[in-house]
C-alpha cells in the first residue's frame, strides 16, 4: 500500500514500529530530535531498511507517517502540527496514541480525512495485535484499507472506537491496577506468581509493567479515570512511575498460602471481567475482537468474554462486587 514510511519518535515503541514496517515498505525513516536517542535506535534497527535522522524535512518523501511520541496531548498536537505542515497533501498520517482520543488530536492535520489512530502493543513489532481507530473525519476506505494493509503485514488489526483507552488498555488496566493494589497483601513476585499459576497469564502483571514500562502505564491509567468507577489509577503504580527507580523488583517469591493466593486471583479475575463487560455492553468492539485482544495481545488463558459466558453468573456477580469494593477501600 505505502513505498515509504516514516515514525515520528525513537524510543522503545517508535523503534518498534519501525521495525515493523521495514518488513512491509521499501524505505522507513526514523525521526528524532534527542540525538542520543537516535544513536540507541540505530543500534537497534542495524541491517534493516531503516534511516535514522532529527531532520524532519525528509516527511516530504514519506507515504505513510506515524507518530509515537510522548502521551502528552500537547506534545502529541505539536508533533502532528509538524508532520502535517511538512508532508505532502496526500500523505497518510497516524498517531499511535495508547489513551488520548483521536478526534482530539485531529484538528492538528490539515484535511483530517487522512487521520487516523493505528496503536500498537508493546513490543511493537513482535505483539500481533494492532488496534485501528477512525477520528470523525477520517475517511471510511482509509480505515478498511489501513486494516487490509496491516493485516497484510501479520498482524490482527482489530477496528474499534474512539473511546478512552481504546480497548487495549481499557481491558487491561484494570487488571494491571488492581495487581498494584494487591501489593496491600503480597509482594509484586508474588502476586505475578499467583497471576502465572492461577489465571494463567503469560507475564505477570508486574512484569508487564517492566516490560512497557512504568511512566507510560501510568499516564494512560491517569487518561482513563474519566471512565469513573473501575478505572481508577492505583496510587502504588502512580508513586512507583514518580519514583528514581522505575522498575519493580521481582524475584523468586516466597509461596503465599492457599487463602491469600485465591483472594488476590479473585481480585484480579473481577479486574478482567469487569473492563470486558463495559467493553461488550457498549459495543466498544465486536466480542471476538475484544477476545483475540485478551489471547494475542494481553496473553490471558481466557478472554474476558470466555469468563463472563463460562463463569456461573453469580460467581461473576461476586467477582465483580469484591473488584469495586477494593478499588472504593483504596480511594
Amino acid at each position: 500500500m505505502f513505498k515509504t514510511a516514516a515514525v515520528i519518535g525513537a524510543g522503545v515503541m517508535g523503534t518498534g514500529i519501525a521495525r515493523h514496517l521495514a518488513g512491509s515498505v521499501g524505505q522507513v525513516l526514523l525521526v528524532d530530535i534527542n540525538e542520543q536517542q537516535l544513536e540507541t535506535a540505530q543500534g537497534n534497527v542495524e541491517g534493516l531498511n531503516i534511516t535514522c535522522s532529527s531532520d524532519f524535512s525528509l516527511l516530504s518523501q514519506s507515504d505513510y507517517v506515524i507518530e509515537a511520541v510522548l502521551e502528552d496531548i500537547d506534545v502529541k498536537r505539536k508533533v502532528l502540527k509538524q508532520i502535517s505542515d511538512t508532508s505532502p497533501a496526500a500523505t497518510t498520517i497516524a498517531t499511535n496514541t495508547s489513551s488520548l482520543l483521536v478526534g482530539d488530536l485531529a484538528s492538528a492535520v490539515e484535511n483530517p480525512q487522512r487521520f487516523l489512530g493505528v496503536h500498537y502493543n508493546n513490543p511493537a513489532d513482535m505483539n500481533p495485535v494492532v488496534e485501528i481507530i477512525a477520528g470523525l473525519d477520517t475517511a471510511e476506505t482509509l480505515v478498511t484499507d489501513i486494516q487490509n494493509w496491516m493485516t497484510s503485514t501479520g498482524k490482527l488489526a482489530i477496528r474499534c472506537a474512539d473511546t478512552s483507552g481504546f480497548i487495549l488498555n481499557r481491558q487491561s488496566l484494570p487488571y494491571i491496577n488492581e495487581a498494584a493494589r494487591c501489593l496491600d497483601v503480597a509482594t509484586p513476585s508474588q502476586i505475578d506468581q499467583v497471576a502465572i499459576k492461577k489465571l494463567g497469564v503469560g507475564l505477570g502483571p508486574f512484569a508487564v509493567m517492566n516490560l512497557v514500562g512504568l511512566p507510560v502505564m501510568a499516564a494512560a491509567s491517569r487518561n482513563l479515570a474519566i471512565l469513573g468507577e473501575g478505572y481508577l489509577p492505583a496510587s502504588a503504580m502512580q508513586t512507583k512511575a514518580a519514583a528514581e527507580d522505575k522498575v519493580w523488583k521481582i524475584d523468586d517469591a516466597t509461596s503465599l498460602g492457599e487463602s491469600l493466593a485465591t483472594e488476590i486471583c479473585d481480585r484480579l479475575l473481577g479486574a478482567m471481567i469487569f473492563p470486558g463487560q463495559d467493553i461488550l455492553k457498549q459495543s466498544l468492539c465486536a466480542r471476538d475482537d475484544l477476545h483475540t485482544i485478551c489471547i494475542n495481545a494481553l496473553g490471558y488463558k481466557r478472554s474476558s468474554p470466555e469468563l463472563i459466558e463460562q463463569l456461573e453468573a453469580t460467581r461473576v456477580q461476586q467477582l465483580l462486587k469484591t473488584f469495586i469494593e477494593q478499588q472504593k477501600l483504596a480511594s
